[in-house]
């Protein structure tokens, strides 16, 4: 054995028994996360360990390198979580006998993604105590945390909280929330989703949960963004460095996909314009801002024609006025609609043409 394969087997050791200890935090299971993807060898070991200990079992087949390499070539590859099957089986060997160095390659990188995103998902659930906020369709809300942060909740979402003496924690289950951060010295407040952290200070900031995908948008202070998912190795085909952080500014925004955190200026009048109950778009497919109108009423907008969906949408509009919507849609020569019994409208190409 090399001495760097020495090394990685005793931090996997240190990492493991550090995992079985209660007191083990979400500051920990974070850096756990990021040792688990830097490397596959480590997700390897660590399995091992778990193995030996029963307290993960898994079985290394073909059928399972199929089933990742399946997943690996899809795009949305980091918003599915594998599960390890619940079975009592010899421990994951140190050398997988997967066909080719190509096949043991994407079935390292699938097993981290595995992994990793176990952790991710750990760092909720073992967090008891957390009180719950949702809203409903069309419903927004307000609240006041015990800290003297305010938080906004748009239509359609889930927020859980989680304080104590030493932190505050945030888990956006899904949906879009606005937080107005008080600062409190050696309490960071940090908004977890299923794929990235976001952690501030004292600050502003907007983030929306859609899916697999996090964005995050700062309207004062700085906030520090965290990829807690793994979907594509730490450097692309090119060679360049895939970006998994960033620390963003005023007026900027980072969306979190498939592990890769992209940095981008923006519009923030038009990121909030939700808590005014207006939605404001920029060359937005309208597949999007149907999403969006959707949230804020019981009666729905649909697309009977897929050729329309990625037409690109600008303006300003009341999210509570879907007709006004529809007959704009209409004069622009972007779709013509149809209202139902049911109260829905559907909107169609009657050209037949996907030009506008």
């Amino acid at each position: 054995m090399s001495r760097r394969l020495d090394k990685i087997t005793d931090e996997a050791a240190i990492w493991f028994v550090r995992a079985q200890d209660a007191g083990f935090s979400n500051e920990d299971r974070r850096e756990l996360a990021s040792w688990l993807a830097a490397s596959a060898e480590h997700v390897q070991e660590y399995l091992s360990l778990a193995a030996i200990s029963s307290d993960v079992a898994m079985s290394v087949n073909d059928a399972d390198v199929d089933e990742l390499i399946d997943l690996a070539r899809k795009e949305s590859f980091g918003a599915d979580v594998i599960a390890l099957p619940d079975t009592e089986q010899p421990p994951v060997p140190s050398r997988l006998s997967a066909r080719g160095m190509r096949r043991r390659a994407v079935f390292a990188w699938g097993l981290a993604a595995a992994v990793v995103m176990a952790v991710a998902v750990g760092l909720h659930e073992r967090a008891p105590g957390f009180e719950q906020y949702a809203t409903g369709v069309g419903e927004q809300t307000t609240f006041l945390l015990d800290d003297g942060s305010v938080v906004s909740l748009n239509a359609q979402s889930t927020l859980q909280v989680l304080f104590d003496d030493d932190r505050r924690d945030v888990r956006l289950v899904s949906g879009e929330a606005m937080f107005d951060v008080v600062t409190v010295v050696d309490r960071p407040f940090r908004v977890s989703t299923g794929s990235a952290v976001a952690e501030a200070v004292g600050t502003q900031f907007n983030v929306r949960y859609r899916g697999s995908d996090t964005t995050v948008t700062v309207v004062e202070g700085l906030v520090d963004v965290q990829s807690i998912t793994v979907s594509v190795p730490s450097q692309s085909a090119s060679g360049s460095t895939v970006p998994r952080s960033a620390l963003l500014g005023v007026g900027q925004q980072a969306r979190v996909v498939s592990g890769e955190v992209a940095v981008v200026e923006t519009d923030v009048h038009e990121v909030t314009s939700w808590r005014d109950r207006r939605l404001v778009f920029e060359a937005r497919p309208l597949s999007d801002v149907i999403f969006e109108f959707n949230l804020f009423n019981d009666q729905q907008i649909f697309i009977s024609d897929p050729g329309i969906a990625n037409r690109a949408i600008s303006g300003s509009f009341d999210a509570d006025d879907r007709e006004s919507f529809a007959l704009f849609l209409s004069e622009a020569g972007i779709a013509d609609y149809a209202r139902h019994s049911d109260g829905s409208i559907e909107l169609y190409d009657l050209s037949g043409s996907n030009e506008h």
